[in-house]
């Protein structure tokens, strides 16, 4: 089953993401969006190709969509390249419309491995949430150094103007939000 997450805009339109399997033949992957009826079943329209791995950070492929409005722009949070080591990382996109198009702001990802720093490793498949006094946290799994599993992790998210912030990723614990 390949990744899918939803996002209801503020006018109260359903959307589904996911990505196409493209990596698993040696082709590009995509993320698209498609609007969802009033009974989050049935899919409206066609569906909008958003983006593409088209940096060297990203590897083979972009995967685990998150769509999040913030200030009236459409940030597209994603995960590219390999989940199975340190490569793996966590980017974004920026959009004035939920079904795009979509601009990567940097070259860089938006939370990669920290060795120097003894933040995650391979930080991906995030999701955003909010907590009961309104602050944004980022959650995400990487890998723990001294096993051979992935953890889920927690950051706050905050914003510089248009620019989305996390001091991390931190290995120590965070409080629950």
């Amino acid at each position: 089953m390949l990744p899918v997450s939803s996002f209801e805009d503020q006018d109260g339109t359903q959307y589904v993401l996911w990505k196409n399997d493209g990596n698993c033949c040696g082709y590009d992957t995509y993320l698209y969006l498609q609007r969802v009826a009033a009974d989050g079943l049935t899919l409206e329209g066609e569906p909008a190709q958003l983006i593409k791995q088209d940096q060297a950070w990203e590897g083979a492929l972009v995967e685990a969509p998150t769509l999040w409005k913030h200030n009236n722009k459409y940030y597209l949070f994603y995960s590219a390249n390999s989940y199975a080591g340190a490569s793996y990382a966590t980017g974004y996109a920026m959009a004035d419309a939920a079904g795009g198009p979509y601009t990567k702001p940097t070259n860089d990802p938006f939370m990669e491995t920290d060795f120097q720093n003894g933040g995650a490793i391979g930080p991906g498949g995030q999701d955003i949430v909010v907590d009961d006094d309104g602050e944004t946290w980022i959650m995400y799994h990487s890998w723990d150094p001294t096993a051979t599993y992935r953890r889920v992790q927690i950051d706050e998210l905050t914003w510089n103007g248009d620019t989305p912030v996390v001091d991390g990723p931190d290995r120590t614990p965070q409080p629950k939000p």
